[in-house]
């Protein structure tokens, strides 16, 4: 499908062929006929793109603290991959749309496929297919045009700053700025009864605005406020602010306009600056207007689709979309005259236009359209990027037999129900197919593969524009459509999934089944059914299954465990990880979806300490504390106390409040009058009796290299570096750790 991207770096705005979304279980897959470009957001996101790294950090001083603390911690050099690796990227752009469904998820209810959306947030990108929530779609009145419906998640901006403005029938109530946001807001207005002011520093737009409905229409200028007096005796009522400016004068302008007590709200981009006496001299009432409504920015309502009661909130996000197309259907709200229609080849002449100068720049709004589900061929402007299709997988696993050879640490493993198979001969490239292009797979797992020597064959998964971007880059030769392509290609020897945590467990059982080698990022499973279905699936399969736990494949780690190793006397270890604070609405603290911080990363760290160990963990005992609307199991300030099959005990104490300044992990081990100290895998400290000596990495060096190097290595011998007892023990104690965080009781391992 075609899609407009946009580069970080450049504010480059270009349309290529990317793969299609699939349909989210609690949503549905929209083929769009048209899709807005908001003049206002995109104009001020291709502005900052363009301007240079210094312009970009004095635009955004809080990116800038963010990555100076992220240096503190993982190192320059690692920074500045990912800073670099996030400028490179293209990203995709819009999030207004309107169209027809295709497929509705299985968790999506309230729209079935052929019913007329228009769709908001986030994925109502600018392409030819956009996935996206049941909640953040409304369906369209027959009455009204799908390019007039395409605008509808920005007039419920406009929509939303209205009812925070309490305009009543009689109302008064000013808008300065008469852009898009601010046109729709006076129409909106004009529909609820109210007299209404189109005040903006260009007459021409407020004139406009007048042609559109409004009752009166001022330029601003120095007498502006002494107009308004004029013709209102005492002020306005209200006064909505949908300007973008470097300064603070729209607000002030509000605030000499305003009646005594009035409102004054914001939903423009202006910087948020009062002189006291401005607001305390008539006590004037300020708000900031969010977005499309109550719901915006709330996983639970948006991406989970729960709904809040319309007895509590009347006017829902969702409900605001419904609320304009109805007044639409109705007569009462007219955007036709607003909309100018251009062919999405024409995308990159159209976001010219937004920094083209005031007499290039749209009217109303730049709408994209779309042709049919195949649409034409890709002209000037329109990269392409191969494709490979291939049948979607319905394959499960099933259950294998035979004898139990030796695992790593000596552990009896299930054989394999047929004799792993090699590649090639001698040092042949292995042919790796990739599920899910994010960030981590592009700043470690790519990079890795590539210096490993691997045939980079095919990618596909996550987000359409990921993927076509690794084989734009060079790293991949093609694209596939889906997932079950990947694994389904016969030219793919080894499959490595990064996709979110919650595909894990099904994506390995699927391509093991497929008898594919696989290379599967931590954790392979969040429940224990998933454990069961992954195990069952890798001893009954040809190929080898490996676990993204890379810390056991750092030199300083194994050097931590072949100084502390003596046959008879167990270990004491103890691991501090200072993870510092991730966003509440992050996926990752979703159960479903990541498992939570104490089984998504956790794992790593139970990894470590029992590979250190060489035993396997017999018990475990987690002690939690968190935000108390987040369910215990998620929670990400822990102790955990581990039992190994040696008589080893280990502790792990994992925090999210420490500061952002330490770094964030230390080991120390203890055994046999030796100890040893690993600084955040850059130092190691070695103490032998009276002895000290000290290690030091030419940088951090977590093993994501060595672990590829030994996944490929594994591939071509059949001789995999951990045994499945050992990936299935870890398995077992990290969701533990969650089902003991749940009870409050130390957890038995039985299996």
């Amino acid at each position: 499908m075609r899609q407009v991207l946009q580069a970080r770096q450049s504010g480059q705005t270009v349309v290529r062929t990317v793969p299609a979304p699939t349909c989210p279980p609690g949503g549905v897959l929209v083929h769009n006929a048209f899709s807005v470009i908001s003049s206002g957001t995109e104009r001020a996101r291709v502005q900052l793109s363009q301007k240079s790294l210094l312009g970009k950090a004095r635009e955004r001083p809080d990116l800038v603290r963010a990555v100076w603390e992220r240096a503190r911690r993982d190192g320059a050099r690692a920074t500045m991959r990912v800073v670099q690796q996030r400028l490179a990227e293209e990203t995709p752009v819009g999030y207004s749309c309107a169209g027809t469904v295709v497929e509705v998820g299985e968790h999506a209810r309230g729209l079935l496929p052929g019913d007329l959306v228009a769709c908001a947030g986030g994925t109502a990108n600018h392409a030819e297919l956009v996935a996206v929530p049941a909640n953040l779609c409304a369906r369209v009145p027959a009455a009204v045009p799908l390019s007039s419906a395409s605008v509808t998640t920005i007039a419920a901006v406009a929509l939303h700053a209205v009812r925070l403005a309490g305009a009543q029938l009689g109302s008064r109530v000013a808008v300065i700025g008469c852009g898009l946001v601010g046109q729709i807001a006076l129409r909106l207005l004009r529909a609820a009864g109210a007299e209404t002011f189109a005040i903006d520093i260009d007459p021409g737009r407020a004139e406009r605005a007048r042609a559109g409905g409004a009752d009166h229409a001022l330029g601003v200028q120095n007498t502006t406020a002494e107009q308004i007096k004029t013709l209102t005796g005492a002020g306005v009522d209200a006064v909505i602010v949908a300007a973008a400016a470097q300064r603070t004068d729209p607000l002030l302008l509000a605030c000499e306009i305003a009646r005594d007590r009035g409102e004054v709200v914001l939903v423009g981009a202006v910087p948020i600056e009062f002189p006291r006496a401005a607001l305390y001299d008539k006590e004037l009432r300020f708000r900031v207007s969010r977005s499309y409504g109550p719901g915006r920015y709330d996983a639970e309502y948006e991406e989970r689709g729960l709904d809040y009661p319309i007895g509590y909130v009347r006017w829902t996000e969702q409900r605001n979309m419904e609320a304009v197309l109805q007044l639409q259907a109705r007569g009462l709200l007219s955007l036709e005259d607003l909309v100018e229609v251009v062919p999405v080849e024409q995308a990159v002449d159209a976001y010219a236009r937004l920094t083209d100068g005031p007499g290039a720049q749209p009217r109303g709004a730049l709408v994209l359209s779309y042709a049919g589900a195949d649409g034409p061929a890709p002209s000037a402007g329109v990269e392409a990027a191969p494709s490979v299709a291939a049948p979607a997988l319905t394959s499960r696993a099933h259950n294998g037999t035979g004898a139990a050879p030796a695992g790593e640490n000596g552990a009896a493993l299930p054989a394999r129900a047929h004799p792993v198979p090699k590649v090639g001969t001698g040092r042949s490239p292995v042919r790796v197919g990739l599920i899910g292009p994010g960030g981590f797979a592009g700043r470690a797992l790519i990079p890795a593969l590539t210096a490993a020597g691997a045939d980079l064959t095919i990618v596909g998964g996550g987000g359409g524009p990921s993927a076509a971007g690794a084989v734009r880059s060079g790293a991949f030769r093609a694209t596939a459509p889906d997932a079950a392509a990947v694994i389904a290609d016969p030219h793919v020897d080894a499959v490595v999934i990064c996709t979110r945590h919650a595909d894990h467990a099904q994506l390995t059982a699927d391509a093991l089944t497929a008898g594919k080698h696989v290379f599967c990022e931590k954790p392979v499973a969040l429940t224990t059914e998933e454990r069961d279905l992954v195990m069952d699936a890798a001893r009954a399969a040809p190929g080898i299954l490996m676990v993204g736990f890379n810390r056991r494949f750092s030199p300083l780690l194994r050097e931590t465990r072949e100084f502390l190793a003596a046959p008879g006397s167990p270990m004491t270890l103890a691991y501090r990880v200072s993870a510092g604070a991730v966003a509440p609405d992050h996926w990752v603290h979703d159960l479903a979806q990541g498992g939570g911080r104490a089984l998504g990363e956790g794992c790593h760290f139970v990894d470590s300490m029992s590979f250190i160990e060489g035993s396997p963990v017999l018990e475990v005992h987690a002690y939690g504390r968190g935000p108390e609307a987040r369910p215990v199991q998620a929670y990400d300030n822990l102790v955990v106390s581990l039992t190994f099959a040696d008589r080893g005990v280990a502790s792990l104490v994992y925090v999210a409040d420490g500061s952002p300044r330490l770094p964030k992990e230390r080991l120390e081990g203890f055994c046999a009058e030796r100890t040893a100290v690993l600084d955040d895998y850059s130092r190691l400290d070695l103490h032998d009796g009276g002895r000290h000596h000290r290690r030091r990495a030419p940088g951090q060096d977590k093993g994501h290299r060595q672990e590829i190097a030994a996944f490929l290595d594994a591939v071509r011998t059949g001789r995999p570096p951990t045994g499945l007892a050992e990936i299935d023990n870890v398995t077992l104690a990290s969701l533990a750790i969650v089902e003991s965080l749940r009870t409050g009781q130390p957890v038995r391992l039985t299996d």
